[in-house]
């Protein structure tokens, strides 16, 4: 397994979690807030709204950038 295999398997693995918190907060007895809920408590300050323009910054610069 070369370091391309791994970082591909490290990103599934983050992707699938992600999958499961989010099927997790559709559940009503569980106490996992979805991904809309926690997206707009992270939005509420200035420094989240900066931190979710630099995330998507570094995504669209690491994955749609050629």
């Amino acid at each position: 397994m070369n370091s391309h295999d791994l970082t591909t398997v490290g990103y599934l693995l983050l992707l699938a979690g992600g999958v499961l918190l989010g099927l997790l907060g559709a559940c009503p007895k569980v106490l996992v807030p979805s991904p809309g809920q926690m997206l707009t408590r992270i939005m509420r300050t200035r420094a989240g709204r900066v931190g979710v323009l630099v995330a998507w910054a570094w995504i669209g610069l690491h994955f749609f950038a050629q």
